[in-house]
């Protein structure tokens, strides 16, 4: 009897030691899937994290280029009467960083190299610059007609991309008005207005790069402005250039000037909403080169494209954005009393930028020539 008492004794405690080995387990294992999940939660907050740092742009410092003058270049803008911000690159060094007059004659507020000016239809480079990065992503080509993005567009099976680009679409153009506009009233007008069915002749007009800015809009599912910003300014560092917008003092803007009769009064400026792609784009002179620079060094678009922006697409000598010279490439801006040249050689090699508030210069173009000029001499 003993014996059964003893052996049940026994069986009685492996079982109770049992059940506390396996409620042990039980609890261990939930701890371990516990930590797991607490492990895993982490991880995944830590990865959401990452993501999220990933997202957000690193802040770049914006370029500031030392100041510089040159005797033979200041003078010459000096006799000239030149209004603005001048900027000389050459072989990567600083020849010219100069501001003249002033950027608010009645406050007596000078110009400076931190000036914003706009640029009217120099703008257009960094608009064809947009499109044939649309074409190096694949999402459309330089050869696609109007009509596969706006079907009903006058004569848009004849009038491909390209003619836009190279100002030989055709297209009659609206007159712009000097009320505040939408794109989508702009390309309306532009419709209504028609084509001469004259494709492949050159003529100037700022309603084909309406139109590529609402093609640009349409292919990219984003705002002209949001794309510019994302895909241009962005990667070329340019943290003093933007768009115009409606009812906001842009600050450290130039105000424009006409000489009449003898005398500088301030400039009538157009409601830059009508100039939709074509013309309500600012900018300071180092922005300019950091567009130019980055453009030439394939930072925007590759070779190939850049093949296709720097050929002529008629005898005018326009490219896409830029004047194809025997050894440079250029863009020109008139809006109001801003006046703009933004040049630079085949090379690379050198860069001229010229921003005006005024037009008391008789034509820029002649005045980069000029810069040039002295350029070669001091070689």
């Amino acid at each position: 009897m003993k014996k059964i008492i003893i052996g049940g004794s026994l069986l009685l405690l492996l079982v109770v030691g049992g059940l506390m080995a396996w409620r042990g387990h039980a609890s261990n294992s939930q701890t371990a899937k516990t930590q797991k999940s607490t492990v895993e939660s982490t991880s995944t907050s830590k990865s959401s994290t990452t993501k999220e740092t990933e997202r957000t742009p690193e802040k770049k410092e914006a370029v500031v280029l030392p100041e510089a003058t040159n005797q033979k270049l200041n003078q010459l803008l000096v006799d000239q009467r030149f209004s603005g911000t001048a900027l000389v690159v050459r072989k990567g060094q600083v020849v010219l960083n100069h501001s003249y007059g002033m950027a608010d004659q009645e406050k007596q507020r000078k110009n400076t190299p931190t000036t914003r000016y706009y640029i009217g239809s120099a703008q257009k480079a960094i608009i064809a610059t947009a499109i044939l990065q649309l074409e190096q992503a694949g999402k459309l080509t330089i050869d696609d007609p109007v009509a596969k993005y706006m079907k009903d567009f006058p004569n848009g099976q004849q009038i491909t991309l390209k003619n836009l680009l190279n100002h030989t679409s055709g297209l009659t153009g609206r007159t712009e008005g000097s009320k505040e506009i939408l794109p989508q009233q702009i390309l309306q007008e532009i419709e209504a207005a028609g084509s001469d069915s004259s494709v492949g002749t050159w003529h100037y007009s700022d309603s084909n790069y309406a139109v590529l800015a609402y093609i640009l809009q349409q292919v990219s599912k984003q705002k002209v402005q949001e794309y510019i910003q994302e895909h241009i300014f962005d990667p070329a560092n340019m943290q003093n250039t933007g768009f115009y917008q409606s009812n906001t003092a842009t600050p450290n803007m130039a105000e424009s000037y006409k000489e009449k009769n003898g005398r500088v009064e301030k400039a009538q400026l157009p409601n830059l909403s009508q100039l939709f792609g074509a013309g309500d784009i600012y900018t300071t002179a180092t922005d300019f080169y950091l567009f130019d620079q980055a453009l030439m060094q394939g930072k925007l678009i590759n070779e190939n494209e850049k093949s296709k922006m720097m050929t002529s697409g008629s005898a005018s000598t326009y490219g896409m954005g830029f004047y194809v010279n025997p050894g440079s490439y250029s863009s020109h801006g008139v809006l109001g009393g801003f006046n703009t040249i933004n040049t630079f050689t085949h090379t690379g090699l050198t860069y001229i930028i010229l921003l005006a508030n005024t037009n008391q210069v008789q034509s820029l173009g002649q005045t980069a020539d000029a810069v040039y000029g002295v350029l070669n001499q001091m070689e």
